[in-house]
Order: C-alpha cells, then sequence, then structure tokens
C-alpha cells in the first residue's frame, strides 16, 4: 500500500513537472515563452497570458492614416516579426487590465525596438525611460511606418508621451 501511495505521488510529481515545463513560465525569473498569438500591435498571447509590450504604445483599433489601417499594420508588423520563433518575454508587471507587461523578443531581437524603429509603434518614455527613443528618432528620419503616412493628429489620442 506505502509503494502505491509512493508511486502515485511520484508520478503526480512528474507529471506535474512536465506540465510547469511545457508552459515554460519560471516565477522565480519572471519569464514566459512559448509561441505567441497576436492580440494587437502591442499585446500578445503565450500560453493563455496576455502579454502587453512594455515601453512602447501602438495605434489603437480602428485607426487610420488616410485609407491605411495603421492598427492592422501594427499588428501584422509583429506578427512577421515574430514568425515562427518562440518569443520569450521578462513580465516586469501586470497591469491594470490583468495582463502581464513585459519585455519580449524572438530570435534574440527585442519585439519593442523593431516595432518602433519599423514605424509602427513609438517610444513611451513614461514606461521605456526612453530606451526606444534612438528607435522612434531612426523611424521618423526614415519615415517609416506611420511616419511616412498622412495620420490625424489624434492618431495617439490623448495619451502624453513625454
Amino acid at each position: 500500500m506505502r509503494q502505491t501511495i509512493r508511486g502515485a505521488l511520484v508520478a503526480g510529481l512528474v507529471s506535474l513537472a512536465a506540465c510547469s515545463a511545457a508552459m515554460a513560465y519560471d516565477a522565480a525569473e519572471d519569464r514566459l515563452e512559448g509561441t505567441a498569438s497576436v492580440i494587437d500591435g502591442d499585446t500578445i498571447e503565450i500560453h493563455g497570458e496576455r502579454i502587453r509590450l512594455s515601453g512602447i504604445d501602438t495605434p489603437e483599433r480602428g485607426k487610420r492614416c488616410g485609407t491605411v489601417n495603421v492598427y492592422q499594420k501594427a499588428a501584422l508588423a509583429l506578427s512577421d516579426m515574430i514568425g515562427a520563433r518562440t518569443v520569450s518575454c521578462v513580465i516586469l508587471e501586470t497591469d491594470r487590465y490583468d495582463r502581464k507587461v513585459g519585455r519580449c523578443e524572438a530570435g534574440g531581437k527585442s519585439l519593442e525596438s523593431q516595432l518602433v524603429r519599423a514605424g509602427w509603434g513609438r517610444d513611451w518614455p513614461r514606461y521605456s525611460n526612453g530606451d526606444f527613443a534612438g528607435d522612434e528618432r531612426a523611424a521618423r528620419s526614415a519615415k517609416a511606418g506611420v511616419w511616412g503616412l498622412n495620420c490625424p493628429d489624434d492618431l495617439w489620442g490623448t495619451r502624453n508621451y513625454d
């Protein structure tokens, strides 16, 4: 009887460890990695967890620059940057919408930096400490993404990006 209980306990622990490894979430390091689905230009989902990319902002739903749906363009750009690669995120906090907020990379490249440099996002110094300011300057200079389109003054809403 004791052998059976011990065997069941060991099997349960092995099963739990396998399940934890499959999710690839290490609470001690606050990391989450795996196959990502794009929710919008600055939000992905890994293993059912929503992750808001930290320090940047992308156009909101319904935003257009002329005939270009820049909300969709940002999401598609993020999807292309991820491709079939595993995404790895360092989770920094949980926001008021119960999403994890983190810095993410695919193929060893920062998703936040790539989005801003491609012109589909912008640096948000309040949250980035200016980490992506150089990427935004380069995108504006190159007229990449939204910076090369005829966008309305309210593209970014009433948010303060100082």
